[in-house]
């Protein structure tokens, strides 16, 4: 095998007989936009069939037949300018399926258009297009959406890395070149699981935003602080950064940059050329001279899930027929509340601007990370001169009510029905908050609204949620999660409340199963705030704790 320019070829065999790696890349394309025009063309004859009541005539047939052909030429035209093939189908996301529905408007307005300066839309009705729109969206995002449901069941069926003991890791790769992309393909390949690509730096500020095999270029290496920091308020940590591109071909300021990062943070700086052999190991850049570090933060905040025995006491039987009326309901809210999603979205958009949904990756069913999605309430973390705003001055009196009614909070719908979370179940912390004690909680899906939300929320103490979350988990019931919906209504109508007979019970009740367990999970934090306490001290009558929502807020935490 031999390599010429871009080019592989058997050796042996004449150059023009080899496959070229763009001609490879364009042909797959082609492949996967003439597929979704495809999806268009058959949208767009479903719809013409819904249109005349599947009454139609041959002569309606041919009259139509311009705005086809001018749909399908737009479609090709839309899709291919949009980017709609960069994202595999079972890796695409929210900010995908909008970007479907913004393109597909495009495409309909752009045949309208074309056919309207070809024969002034002679036999289009004017509800057609409107027909044929809402077929083609809803078309294109429920094959993707059915292709990422069935790789989260790949996933459950045959486990996920923390399962299989295996530690995630978080990376940056610094370089657009050959040897970056055979890293990426190599992760996709063969350390998926394992490893888990944050995204690309360069040296060149025009490559910002463009995507490399899947992967966003988030910047030049120059903006790595403020890079990080953006990544850390989406709750993703960075482990490593392996740099593609040999020091020695780094400019002086992007090297010194990396550096003082490895010697300021946790984080290891890694070459490549080294690792592969082809440096001089002994004068390596770097500035740690002690074995490389393996603080892996994913690892350190999702400890094991250790024994979970208490969750089969409940029966495998009405998690799975949880999950299944979780999907269902879901996918029904989706569609009854999409016009107050889109009434939000626009308030959001007048108030914080674009984008419109922020994402945190949070700890998920097993350790297992995922994207928790909401509407945005606060603006952009940094000022123009990139200096960071404090978070009680980014949140919008506007974002201030989207948090009280919970309203921001609707498009973890979307989470609720591709599998990552439940309706009921514990609340999915940010990773730092995911204390190794309290991983027991990560043994079922996490929730929008729980137990401990709705006896207390933010007014309770970690050690609290957590004691509430675990008796949840004991218990859980579909009239339990009945109760847990009323009174998150009554959460969103009357504000927080502590209800310390909750936590009494729950205490009490874990502390006969679990004895010296709950002792060693509870007692390192032992707290007497409004008269509530979780240590091995009786807990004080519940005449004398203030349960009102007027009691003393506590120190604040994810909820």
């Amino acid at each position: 095998m031999t390599c010429t320019g871009s080019y592989l070829k058997p050796a042996g065999v004449p150059l023009e007989f080899g496959v070229g790696v763009g001609e490879a890349k364009a042909v797959r394309r082609f492949i996967l936009i003439s597929i979704d025009v495809l999806v268009v063309g058959v949208a767009t004859i479903l719809a013409i069939a819904l249109r005349e009541n599947f009454d139609i005539t041959q002569a309606k047939l041919v009259a139509l037949i311009p705005y086809t052909f001018f749909s399908l030429g737009s479609a090709f035209i839309v899709f291919a300018a949009g980017g709609v093939d960069r994202t595999p189908w079972r890796h695409s996301s929210i900010g995908d399926y909008s970007q479907i529905v913004a393109l597909t408007v495009v495409l309909v307005l752009l045949a309208l258009v074309v056919t309207f300066a070809t024969n002034r839309l002679e036999g289009v009705a004017r509800s057609l297009p409107v027909i044929q729109g809402v077929l083609i969206a809803t078309t294109l995002v429920s094959v993707r959406g059915a292709a990422r449901l069935l790789l989260a069941s790949e996933i459950r069926i045959n486990g996920n890395s923390q399962a299989n003991g295996h530690s995630r890791e978080t990376i940056l790769v610094v370089g657009i070149n050959t040897v970056s992309k055979l890293f990426l393909r190599s992760v996709q390949e063969f350390a998926s699981q394992e490893v888990e690509v944050a995204g690309l730096l360069t040296d060149d500020p025009a490559m910002r935003g463009r995507a490399v095999e899947q992967k966003r270029v988030l910047g030049t290496i120059e903006e790595l602080p403020q890079i990080l920091g953006s990544l850390e308020v989406h709750g993703i940590s960075i482990d490593k950064i392996v740099v593609a591109t040999p020091a020695d071909r780094l400019a002086s300021r992007a090297l010194r940059r990396l550096l003082e990062i490895e010697r300021s943070s946790e984080i290891v700086v890694q070459f490549l050329s080294e690792r592969l052999g082809f440096g001089d190991l002994t004068k390596a850049p770097s500035v740690s001279s002690r074995p490389e570090r393996k603080v892996i933060h994913w690892q350190r905040a999702l400890a094991p899930v250790g024994s979970v025995d208490h969750v089969h006491s409940v029966g495998k039987h009405f998690w799975l027929l949880k999950r299944t009326i979780d999907g269902f309901v879901a996918a029904l809210l989706l569609f009854a509340l999409a016009p107050v999603g889109a009434l939000v979205s626009l308030v959001v958009a007048l108030d914080v601007g674009f984008p419109l949904i922020f994402w945190q990756q949070r700890p998920g069913l097993f350790g297992r990370p995922f994207k928790l999605y909401k509407f945005r309430t606060m603006r952009a973390p940094h000022d123009k001169h990139s200096g960071r705003i404090p978070d009680d001055q980014r949140l919008s009196p506007v974002g201030r009510i989207l948090r009280r009614t919970r309203l921001d909070e609707l498009p973890q719908l979307y989470n609720v029905l591709v599998g990552d979370m439940s309706f009921v179940g514990p609340r999915p912390l940010l990773p730092r908050d995911q204390s190794p004690e309290y991983a027991d909680r990560l043994s079922v899906r996490p929730g929008i609204t729980g137990w401990a939300q709705v006896n207390g929320g933010r007014m309770v103490l970690p050690s609290e949620k957590y004691v509430l979350d675990v008796w949840y988990i004991k218990n859980a019931s579909f009239l339990l999660d009945f109760k847990i919906m009323v009174r998150t209504v009554q959460t969103m109508l009357l504000g927080d409340r502590i209800y310390a007979q909750a936590v009494y019970q729950a205490r009490s009740d874990l502390s006969v199963s679990w004895g010296t367990r709950l002792k060693a999970a509870v007692t390192p934090a032992v707290f007497d705030h409004a008269g509530l306490s979780l240590s091995t001290r009786p807990i004080p009558s519940i005449s004398n704790v203030r349960v009102q929502a007027g009691a003393r807020r506590l120190p604040a935490s994810s909820a």
